[in-house]
């Protein structure tokens, strides 16, 4: 089995994160939100060009949330470290991508795929900012741009959580 192109660059991703991380608690503004940046840009990146080149696979479908998740956790446990944010706020995040997941899963055991919901693009997209913003020392911006993203993504599980009990899908 050959990891195609698309994956690779989802597996840079997971790569960057220790750099991240360390040039975050090192107050290297610049190269931690250059890195940051490069990370945004490969998750947006590795999907155009799995569906471009037509390999899209299980694996490659599987991996990049995964790395996003832990891109996600990873970067705001160092902000935690450096009191940017609260391990409250990546309690609610983590939470909530938790029981998303679970939902998801439980659906598509049922054979009831839910495709991403715009709402939840936009908690991405929220989130990610932030994490840029604070990754180049905008704190009081990341901060107030994070809880925004919370809000956007407590309101968009809310959506998955509706398909499951529509669904009944805990039977």
């Amino acid at each position: 089995m050959s990891i195609g192109l698309a994956n690779l660059i989802t597996l840079s991703r997971l790569a960057l994160i220790p750099f991240i991380i360390y040039f975050i608690l090192e107050d290297k503004y610049f190269l931690s939100g250059f890195l940051v940046l490069l990370a945004i840009i490969s998750d947006y990146l590795d999907g155009i060009v799995a569906r471009l080149s037509n390999d899209v696979t299980k694996h490659g479908e599987l991996l990049d949330p995964a790395v996003d998740k832990i891109f996600t956790v990873s970067v705001l446990t160092a902000f935690v470290s450096k009191h940017y944010i609260s391990p409250f706020e990546v309690f609610l995040i983590v939470s909530r991508e938790m029981l998303v997941t679970w939902v998801r899963s439980v659906m598509v055991n049922k054979g009831i795929v839910i495709p991403a919901f715009f709402l939840g693009k936009v908690k991405t997209t929220l989130q990610l900012t932030a994490i840029l913003l604070l990754a180049i020392n905008f704190v009081d911006y990341g901060k107030i741009l994070l809880w925004f993203s919370i809000c956007v993504a407590y309101i968009s599980g809310f959506e998955y959580f509706m398909i499951f009990y529509k669904e009944k899908a805990w039977k």
